[in-house]
């Protein structure tokens, strides 16, 4: 029988609204802001805001408020960092290391600058799924201009070593890009004990509306503009403002910084939950190899199983996971993270991406976990 209520655990996709930003949305609603960029009255009054909303998180992340800029989103931000970082930069080299494990908007923008005529060293991982930082040291040259390598991993919430890449990177005098997405709200992030250069964060995936993204772009970085039009975000990315999103994204960072200890400390409860369930199933894989993790986010896969199978019957239930990363879901390729870690084309398939959120509760897991077995051990007992 199908169940009534979802099981919602593909927060690492998107999250709900938080309720302090549904609090602040409607003040907004109710406040009659306009354009920021409008020079009456009322264009100062929401470009007054906005700044708030851009010192706030600036003060969060330990920076100065003119290295935040406001984005659609963090593709845009990963775009318009290496995009703008690579042309800047174009003149003193055209060599450029990443990890084939990254985003797709990551390697997407390497992709378009391979045509371009930039060189991509793409850095395998190790067993673990790991960066090598001396593997990522001994493939700088020269030319080597730009760097980039997420903190955590969208799929795995594996913990890259990213400090330790960026402190390589600087000495080298090496541009480098972070991709902090996942890490946000379970890392502690302080921009001025750091060496990273710039980095992205999603509103989506803090409780703030789609739509809305950060960049932070270390002061006196070149970078070239990647979109045309007015001046605004420092002249380097055209358009109008999203007022509503860059305060609402301002109001979700803002929590996240005041709770990220209790939150890690239910995450971390919630992980040892769930993992301990999981590990009884049959033919189940959980693809933990390394030492951290982020405790919000489990892949595991399913040995000898139809993947797709897998995914309906759960998505039947009122089951919400992922069978891998929401912006490349409707692929049928298996997973290039997970190939990546080894696993073949079958097991990668029948991999799930759970993740919890901090509205995921011990009996959600409960009811999760019951409701896989039946449907793993159903399709065992079919495909016998």
């Amino acid at each position: 029988m199908k169940r009534s209520s979802t099981i919602y655990l593909d927060h690492a996709s998107g999250t709900n609204l938080l309720p302090d930003v549904k609090d602040r949305i409607s003040d907004w609603l109710d406040s009659g802001m306009t354009n920021p960029s409008s020079i009456h009255q009322d264009g100062r009054r929401s470009a007054a805001t906005l700044d708030e909303a851009r010192t706030s998180i600036a003060e969060i992340l330990g920076c100065n408020s003119s290295e935040i800029l406001f984005t659609s989103g963090a593709t845009e931000a990963n775009n318009l960092a290496i995009l703008g970082t690579a042309e800047a930069l174009r003149n003193k080299g055209l060599h450029i290391i990443t990890c084939a494990t990254e985003h797709p908007s990551v390697l997407e923008s390497y992709k378009a600058l391979e045509k371009n005529g930039f060189q991509v060293t793409y850095l395998n991982v190790d067993k673990n799924g790991d960066v090598d930082p001396e593997e990522f040291r001994a493939s700088i040259t020269d030319d080597t201009i730009l760097a980039s390598f997420m903190w955590v991993n969208n799929e795995t919430g594996l913990m890259h070593p990213v400090e330790e890449l960026a402190q390589i990177a600087q000495k080298r005098g090496i541009r480098f890009h972070c991709d902090a997405v996942q890490a946000f709200g379970h890392i502690p992030i302080q921009m001025q004990n750091s060496e990273i250069d710039s980095l992205a964060l999603s509103g989506h995936k803090l409780g703030a509306p789609a739509g809305i993204g950060v960049l932070y772009l270390r002061k006196g970085q070149a970078i070239s503009r990647t979109s045309f039009g007015g001046s605004q975000e420092q002249n380097v990315r055209a358009g109008t403002q999203n007022h509503m999103g860059g305060v609402a994204l301002a109001t979700a960072i803002k929590y996240h910084a005041g709770h990220l200890d209790v939150n890690a400390k239910k995450y971390d409860e919630l992980s040892i939950h769930i993992e301990k369930q999981l590990k009884v199933l049959p033919g189940i894989q959980i693809n933990r190899f390394g030492k951290q993790y982020t405790p919000n986010i489990l892949s595991c896969s399913f040995r000898h199983i139809d993947g797709e199978a897998l995914f309906i019957r759960l998505d039947m239930q009122n089951i919400a996971v992922s069978n891998g990363a929401a912006c490349s879901s409707g692929s049928q390729a298996p997973s290039h993270v997970l190939t990546a870690l080894g696993l073949d084309e079958n097991l990668a398939q029948a991999s799930l991406r759970i993740s919890m959120g901090i509205e995921t509760t011990r009996h959600e897991i409960d009811d999760f976990c019951r409701e896989l077995k039946q449907i793993v051990t159903s399709i065992y007992r079919e495909a016998k």
